[in-house]
């Protein structure tokens, strides 16, 4: 696969990855007690969706119709059905996941076509994977390495 095409793919897979962050962070939002967790988790979800809107720009600039993206189209029965499942994890925790997922598909897009735009979203996201752990921390819960 030439490095265009990976970096494509890339960017498709940080696109659904940053849908699914976003819709965790406000799940995880609706699930905290404070005022001042909301705002900073809502927040949180602003910045994958603002992220997100980046990217489908980004694909748009390289000729990529995002309109046929399936991360474009909320699939709602799943959201539902995932969202009725018990968990052993928070919301917080999930959202953790995924932004550890998003650093790894980041830093493989950057070696392939380093970016000024992927750095800073990678270095807000490493921001949150570290003040997101101190959280989890405080709680009780232990992340695996």
């Amino acid at each position: 696969m030439s490095d265009s095409t990976r970096y494509i793919v890339l960017l498709e897979k940080i696109l659904s990855l940053l849908k699914n962050a976003k819709l965790e962070y406000l799940k995880a939002s609706d699930e905290g007690n404070h005022a001042q967790d909301k705002r900073y988790l809502n927040l949180q979800s602003t910045l994958r969706n603002r992220c997100f809107q980046d990217i489908a720009q980004l694909l748009r600039s390289l000729n990529v119709a995002v309109n046929n993206l399936d991360t474009n189209r909320l699939n709602f029965e799943q959201i539902v059905v995932s969202s009725l499942k018990k968990t052993n994890h928070s919301h917080l925790h999930k959202c953790v996941e995924y932004d550890t997922k998003l650093l790894v598909l980041y830093n493989e897009a950057l070696s392939i076509k380093p970016s000024l735009e992927l750095e800073n979203h990678r270095d807000r996201i490493i921001e949150s994977i570290s003040e997101n752990t101190y959280f989890l921390e405080k709680a009780g819960i232990v992340l695996e390495s």
